[in-house]
């Protein structure tokens, strides 16, 4: 749930010229949403950490209820396997979904599988407007094709690529909170665009960071709910 920060644009003959209308464009233009008063879910990997955080501040600006789910060390297979991502929308009916997920799965083959996975998630997302962050750059594995087969699942609309992103680390994996701000800051920016995002959705950039808890913060031990 969002917390108060701590500190804080002749008529007749000149109808006969004109030419014919041209034909209308099969491009779709989405409507967009403002995010006052919407409920928002973050669910996702240990990268939802840092994001939940800078999401909140948005959330707080924007007028909007937040949550997030944070399970370390998550992969696709295991959010499919357990019933978490379920009981998260059950819970909070949420109208708009954000997931964090991938950077686990840098590195396996078993694609066919993962395309499983991911078809999963996105069956119990449903019809709720969604974005899917992809993973950020990690020098350890170079092959990336998870973030094609996510893409390919979504398809563009829903996916927002992070493999240009560049976020200060604190350990060569994990966004510090500065990066993290940063990351989020470029995913929304890409989010409030019509031609970009399939669900584009209104939010104003917040000057201040926020005190924030996720309602759930799982640990590599976890294995979810059945």
């Amino acid at each position: 749930m969002p917390v108060q920060p701590a500190s804080q644009q002749p008529l007749e003959e000149a109808e006969e010229m004109m030419p014919a209308p041209l034909p209308s464009s099969s491009t779709h233009v989405a409507h967009i949403t403002e995010s006052r008063n919407q409920i928002v879910l973050l669910v996702g990997d240990s990268m939802a950490d840092g994001l939940g955080v800078r999401f909140n501040d948005y959330a707080v600006k924007n007028g909007f209820e937040f949550h997030s789910v944070v399970w370390y060390g998550s992969t696709t297979r295991d959010w499919a396997i357990a019933s978490d991502l379920q009981y998260q929308i059950e819970r909070i009916h949420p109208t708009y979904v954000i997931i964090s997920l991938g950077t686990n799965d840098l590195g396996y083959k078993d694609y066919s599988r993962r395309e499983t996975a991911i078809q999963t998630i996105l069956s119990r997302i449903g019809n709720i407007p969604y974005v899917w962050v992809g993973p950020l750059p990690w020098h350890r594995v170079k092959d990336r094709t998870i973030v094609n087969v996510i893409r390919d699942c979504t398809g563009t609309g829903h996916f927002f690529d992070s493999s240009s992103v560049i976020a200060s680390r604190t350990d060569g994996i994990h966004p510090t909170r500065q990066g993290a701000a940063l990351w989020v800051d470029k995913i929304v920016q890409w989010m409030v665009e019509p031609d970009k995002n399939a669900n584009p959705i209104e939010m104003d950039r917040p000057d201040f960071t926020t005190h924030f808890t996720h309602d759930e913060k799982h640990g590599m031990g976890y294995h979810g709910r059945r």
